[in-house]
């Protein structure tokens, strides 16, 4: 009994570590990214970085390729840890069924490719279609590997050494820089296509080598794979990529509708706006992330108290967060674009920033509660929720950014999260609670 409370403080303050590096990641991402960003607009120019922003807006697509293995196998070895069991076996099987993803993602990619690419990079006629398919497969094949690769910051995650997770990323992001900063120190501060390999290709290369130290580590312990390991994974992972996938087409369509309705200009506008506002947002998920596998085995024991603390704890945190930074950013906006792009002449207007700062403590308030129904495994809840979500989402961004170009994007997605997610993934929540309640 001792010892198991010793292992519940340790899990809570763990992931205060966890938390903490987050954000220390985090600050380093953001700057490193600022300053690659000057480099970028400046070497490839608007419409060359507008080419870079809409591909880079694909990362949350193809992080679709892991099929949800990551997802399933954190939330299944916080609940072996809480069990106190063995599960090198469950991160054998799920090591090879990435690597077998790999294969088919990448092929599958191939053949998409010269459909899709033409599509989305419709704006920009100075390019034909040949190099258009070149530079969605190359970047995608990328992203593929990365997903993949990710699946190891997962089980750092469940093993609540989240902060080694937390570094990696860091460590790539300077790495993209110093790779950047020498292309541009010569003559391929233009080349669309090296750029964009020499920027996004540490984050990959280094969850790859993770994921490869983890099956190595685990392999020693148990090399013989049970069918019924397998079956449980695929079956688990699957429900979790159907709520990824939903979730996707919630947060990731708006650059498929800019791609097809903006200009050049205003999609640069958008992309470094919303990215500040992203940032701060990715600040509060990092805290999020760290705070699954402790709710998750909170769940498992059914110990609701925990999680009702570090609810109302970080969800206060999260919104005071939201306001202060998004007054900073209102205020500091044209300065921080005229230090990205000096001498463009990009004005982002103040109505859009509001509309940003609304959507952002609309995001911190719903993606609290979801992050909860992920930890309880409670992928119908999330499915039937996003799915609302993402098809009200897709209908009002495409017919709001027809007549309110940027804007119509922002409200659209305010809307639709009022609609559904801001009410629904709560009352989900408390209905659980009740239940476990009366139950015991």
């Amino acid at each position: 009994m001792i010892g198991s409370y010793i292992k519940r403080q340790w899990s809570i303050s763990n992931h205060m570590l966890v938390g903490i590096s987050g954000w220390l990641s985090k600050l380093t991402i953001v700057f490193v990214q600022l300053f690659s960003i000057r480099l970028l607009i400046n070497g490839l120019g608007l419409e060359g970085y507008a080419i870079f922003a809409l591909l880079s807006a694909l990362l949350g697509w193809f992080m679709l390729a892991d099929m949800g293995i990551g997802s399933s196998l954190q939330n299944e070895i916080s609940k072996q840890r809480a069990d106190d069991k063995n599960y090198s076996e469950d991160v054998v099987a799920s090591v090879i069924l990435c690597a077998v993803l790999l294969a088919i993602t990448i092929v599958a990619l191939y053949f998409i490719s010269p459909f899709f690419a033409p599509i989305y990079l419709k704006q920009f006629p100075s390019i034909n279609d040949g190099e258009k398919i070149r530079l969605f497969f190359v970047t995608g094949s990328i992203f593929i590997g990365c997903a993949l690769g990710s699946v190891s910051y997962r089980i750092w995650l469940a093993e609540h050494k989240g902060f080694i997770s937390n570094i990696l990323p860091a460590i790539a992001a300077i790495i993209s820089y110093l790779g950047v900063f020498v292309i541009h120190l010569g003559n391929l501060s233009n080349n669309l296509m090296c750029n964009l390999v020499v920027f996004f290709t540490p984050s990959t290369i280094l969850p790859l080598a993770a994921i490869t130290l983890h099956f190595l580590r685990h392999y020693k312990v148990e090399s013989n794979i049970k069918v019924e390991v397998v079956y449980k994974i695929i079956k688990t992972a699957l429900s979790f990529w159907f709520s990824t996938a939903v979730s996707s087409m919630s947060l990731q369509i708006d650059y498929f509708i800019i791609s097809q309705f903006l200009k050049p200009q205003d999609m640069v506008i958008y992309s470094l706006a919303t990215k500040f506002f992203w940032f701060l947002l990715f600040f509060y998920m990092s805290t999020l992330t760290s705070l699954w596998p402790v709710f998750s085995e909170a769940l498992a024991k059914n110990e609701w108290a925990i999680v009702k603390s570090l609810t109302k704890k970080y969800l206060g945190f999260g919104l005071f967060l939201s306001v202060i930074s998004s007054a900073i950013l209102i205020l500091l906006m044209p300065s921080l674009i005229n230090i990205l792009a000096p001498n463009q002449s990009l004005f982002v207007p103040l109505t859009f920033l509001a509309l940003l700062a609304i959507y952002q403590l609309i995001r911190v308030w719903s993606d609290t509660f979801l992050m909860i129904l992920q930890s309880m495994g409670e992928t119908k809840s999330l499915i039937r929720i996003m799915s609302c979500q993402a098809f009200l989402s897709l209908i009002l961004q495409w017919y709001f950014s027809q007549t309110l170009g940027i804007h119509g994007i922002i409200l659209g997605n305010i809307l639709s999260f009022l609609a559904t997610v801001a009410w629904l993934a709560p009352l989900e929540v408390i209905k659980h609670y009740k239940y476990q309640k009366i139950k015991s």
